[in-house]
Parts: structure tokens; sequence; C-alpha cells
């Protein structure tokens, strides 16, 4: 179970940097291609050259423009859905056994969320006759505990 996650995990890292380096790469194609375009539109109107002197006519490089900076934006749309939806798929979670005290079923709530490590109050809260509620509060972070010691001059 916890492979799965590790590998998904791995693969959406990879995936990420990927993302990023084909993304800078669109990018600069994209500059390159404007600035392209906006040479062949001045060199037309306003040095009078040929229509097609830079092997399309204008409008098609116009156009070529279009359709590559429409297919720049679907594959960096592709590129940020790919993540989500890994993320997304459901790695079944190893069922933990419930605890009981005194017959009665023991709802955990940890504050803050997902923290781990550190020192922890508990109390246990009635819910009623048969439930309670372990509530765990982080009293120290697990950074203060394990600080590091600086050499006193």
């Amino acid at each position: 179970m916890k492979m799965a996650k590790k590998k998904i995990s791995a693969i959406i890292d990879y995936i990420k940097g990927l993302t990023t380096n084909i993304a800078m790469f669109m990018m600069i194609i994209a500059i390159l291609l404007v600035l392209w375009i906006s040479l062949v539109i001045i060199s037309v109107y306003f040095l009078g050259l040929d229509n097609n002197w830079a092997g399309l006519t204008m409008d098609h490089w116009i156009l070529v423009g279009i359709a590559l900076i429409l297919l720049f934006i679907i594959i960096t749309l592709i590129q940020n859905l790919i993540p989500y939806f890994l993320s997304r798929t459901k790695v079944p979670k190893e069922k933990r056994k419930q605890q009981v005290y005194q017959g009665k079923r023991i709802y955990d709530f940890t504050f803050p969320f997902d923290s781990k490590g550190g020192i922890f109050s508990r109390t246990y809260i009635s819910i009623d006759d048969k439930n309670l509620l372990n509530f765990r509060f982080q009293m120290i972070p697990p950074e203060e505990l394990w600080k590091t010691k600086t050499p006193e001059n």
C-alpha cells in the first residue's frame, strides 16, 4: 500500500520537473515566434518587402503563431492536470483497529492536524455512554524538543 503512494508521488514529482522544463521551452519558442511574426509584419507594412519573403505569407505566419500558441496552452493544461488526477487516484488505506476503552469507542482528534512528534496533552471527553473523544493538543513541537545546541563563547 505504501509502495503505491511512493511510486505515485515519485511520478508526480518527475512530471512536475518535466512540466517546468517543457513550459520554459514552450515559453522561449512562443517569444521567438511572436518576435518573428512582428518582424514579418514590420517588413511587409513598413519596409515594403514582398508578402511571402519569409517562406509563408504574413497571414499564414499569424495562423501558424496562433496554432502553436493554442497547442502550447493545451499541452500546459494537460501537464498541469496529470499530477492532479494522479494524486486523486485512490490508494486503499490500511484500516486501523478501532480503539475501545471500558467498552466505549474512542475517536481521536489531534490539533494541529497531521502533526507528528512532539509532546501532546491527552484529554478524554465523554460524548455519550458509548463514545469517547480523545483530544490531543500539541504542547511542544518536535523542533523545540530537538534543538541543536550552539557552542557558547
